[in-house]
Protein backbone atom coordinates (compact mmCIF):
# COMPACT_ATOMS: atom_id res chain seq x y z
CA UNK A 1 0.00 0.00 0.00
CA UNK A 2 2.79 2.42 0.81
CA UNK A 3 4.41 1.87 -2.59
CA UNK A 4 1.16 2.56 -4.44
CA UNK A 5 0.16 5.46 -2.19
CA UNK A 6 -3.36 4.04 -1.96
CA UNK A 7 -5.47 1.91 0.36
CA UNK A 8 -6.75 -1.42 -0.98
CA UNK A 9 -9.97 0.32 -2.14
CA UNK A 10 -7.87 2.79 -4.20
CA UNK A 11 -8.45 5.67 -1.76
CA UNK A 12 -5.32 7.88 -1.58
CA UNK A 13 -3.26 7.53 1.60
CA UNK A 14 -2.52 11.25 2.00
CA UNK A 15 -4.76 13.48 4.10
CA UNK A 16 -4.63 16.18 1.42
CA UNK A 17 -5.95 13.74 -1.17
CA UNK A 18 -8.71 12.69 1.19
CA UNK A 19 -9.68 16.33 1.55
CA UNK A 20 -9.89 16.67 -2.23
CA UNK A 21 -11.91 13.45 -2.45
CA UNK A 22 -14.29 14.77 0.22
CA UNK A 23 -14.71 18.04 -1.66
CA UNK A 24 -15.41 16.15 -4.87
CA UNK A 25 -17.97 13.95 -3.07
CA UNK A 26 -19.70 16.98 -1.56
CA UNK A 27 -19.82 18.78 -4.91
CA UNK A 28 -21.34 15.71 -6.57
CA UNK A 29 -23.78 15.21 -3.67
CA UNK A 30 -24.85 18.87 -3.92
CA UNK A 31 -25.58 18.59 -7.64
CA UNK A 32 -27.64 15.44 -7.03
CA UNK A 33 -29.41 17.03 -4.05
CA UNK A 34 -30.61 19.94 -6.20
CA UNK A 35 -33.12 17.53 -7.78
CA UNK A 36 -34.47 16.76 -4.31
CA UNK A 37 -34.76 20.47 -3.56
CA UNK A 38 -36.67 21.00 -6.82
CA UNK A 39 -39.25 18.26 -6.23
CA UNK A 40 -39.45 17.61 -2.49
CA UNK A 41 -41.58 20.61 -1.42
CA UNK A 42 -44.57 19.58 -3.54
CA UNK A 43 -44.25 15.95 -2.52
CA UNK A 44 -43.80 16.82 1.15
CA UNK A 45 -47.04 18.82 1.02
CA UNK A 46 -48.87 15.68 -0.17
CA UNK A 47 -47.49 13.41 2.55
CA UNK A 48 -49.88 12.60 5.37
CA UNK A 49 -47.93 10.32 7.71
CA UNK A 50 -50.71 10.32 10.33
CA UNK A 51 -53.05 8.59 7.89
CA UNK A 52 -50.37 6.22 6.58
CA UNK A 53 -49.23 2.87 7.98
CA UNK A 54 -46.17 4.75 9.33
CA UNK A 55 -47.39 7.68 11.46
CA UNK A 56 -44.00 7.94 13.19
CA UNK A 57 -42.50 9.16 9.90
CA UNK A 58 -43.73 12.68 10.69
CA UNK A 59 -40.54 13.60 12.54
CA UNK A 60 -38.33 12.52 9.62
CA UNK A 61 -40.50 14.45 7.15
CA UNK A 62 -40.29 17.53 9.35
CA UNK A 63 -36.48 17.29 9.47
CA UNK A 64 -36.37 16.89 5.71
CA UNK A 65 -38.71 19.85 5.16
CA UNK A 66 -36.43 22.02 7.31
CA UNK A 67 -33.37 20.78 5.39
CA UNK A 68 -35.01 21.62 2.06
CA UNK A 69 -35.88 25.11 3.31
CA UNK A 70 -32.24 25.63 4.34
CA UNK A 71 -31.04 24.39 0.92
CA UNK A 72 -33.51 26.67 -0.86
CA UNK A 73 -32.15 29.62 1.13
CA UNK A 74 -28.60 28.68 0.10
CA UNK A 75 -29.64 28.38 -3.55
CA UNK A 76 -31.41 31.75 -3.37
CA UNK A 77 -28.27 33.31 -1.92
CA UNK A 78 -26.12 31.74 -4.65
CA UNK A 79 -28.48 32.85 -7.44
CA UNK A 80 -29.42 36.32 -6.18
CA UNK A 81 -26.74 37.26 -3.69
CA UNK A 82 -23.71 36.54 -5.76
CA UNK A 83 -20.98 34.03 -5.30
CA UNK A 84 -20.79 31.79 -2.25
CA UNK A 85 -17.30 30.34 -1.90
CA UNK A 86 -17.23 26.58 -2.58
CA UNK A 87 -15.95 25.73 0.89
CA UNK A 88 -18.76 27.73 2.53
CA UNK A 89 -21.37 26.21 0.19
CA UNK A 90 -20.16 22.70 1.06
CA UNK A 91 -20.26 23.44 4.78
CA UNK A 92 -23.77 24.90 4.59
CA UNK A 93 -25.13 22.25 2.22
CA UNK A 94 -23.82 19.22 4.09
CA UNK A 95 -26.42 19.24 6.94
CA UNK A 96 -29.26 19.20 4.38
CA UNK A 97 -27.60 16.46 2.35
CA UNK A 98 -26.95 14.42 5.49
CA UNK A 99 -30.63 14.76 6.43
CA UNK A 100 -31.60 13.50 2.96
CA UNK A 101 -29.22 10.56 3.30
CA UNK A 102 -30.70 9.74 6.71
CA UNK A 103 -34.41 10.35 6.04
CA UNK A 104 -34.69 9.99 2.27
CA UNK A 105 -36.04 6.42 2.32
CA UNK A 106 -38.74 7.44 4.80
CA UNK A 107 -39.68 10.36 2.56
CA UNK A 108 -39.82 8.15 -0.54
CA UNK A 109 -42.05 5.65 1.28
CA UNK A 110 -44.45 8.41 2.32
CA UNK A 111 -44.36 10.06 -1.13
CA UNK A 112 -45.24 6.75 -2.79
CA UNK A 113 -48.03 6.18 -0.29
CA UNK A 114 -49.50 9.63 -0.93
CA UNK A 115 -49.22 9.55 -4.73
CA UNK A 116 -52.50 9.68 -6.59
CA UNK A 117 -53.42 6.17 -7.59
CA UNK A 118 -53.95 5.47 -11.25
CA UNK A 119 -57.13 3.92 -12.50
CA UNK A 120 -56.77 0.23 -13.20
CA UNK A 121 -56.39 -0.74 -16.82
CA UNK A 122 -59.63 -1.55 -18.56
CA UNK A 123 -60.08 -5.22 -19.38
CA UNK A 124 -59.77 -6.24 -22.99
CA UNK A 125 -63.24 -7.14 -24.26
CA UNK A 126 -62.28 -8.92 -27.45
CA UNK A 127 -59.52 -11.46 -27.87
CA UNK A 128 -56.54 -10.25 -29.82
CA UNK A 129 -56.50 -11.41 -33.41
CA UNK A 130 -53.44 -13.31 -34.46
CA UNK A 131 -51.55 -12.19 -37.49
CA UNK A 132 -52.18 -14.42 -40.46
CA UNK A 133 -49.25 -16.14 -42.03
CA UNK A 134 -50.08 -15.55 -45.65
CA UNK A 135 -47.98 -14.58 -48.54
CA UNK A 136 -46.00 -11.35 -48.31
CA UNK A 137 -47.61 -8.15 -49.51
CA UNK A 138 -47.09 -7.30 -53.15
CA UNK A 139 -44.28 -4.83 -53.65
CA UNK A 140 -44.13 -2.56 -56.64
CA UNK A 141 -40.75 -2.13 -58.24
Amino acid sequence: MNASGRYSDATPLSAAALGAATELFLDHAWRRFLTVVDHAPTLLDRCRPASSPWPDDAAALSRLADAVIDAEALIDEIVHGGSVPAQERRARAWPAIATWLTDGQTFLRQARNSAPHRRPALPVTAPARSLTTGRPAHRSH
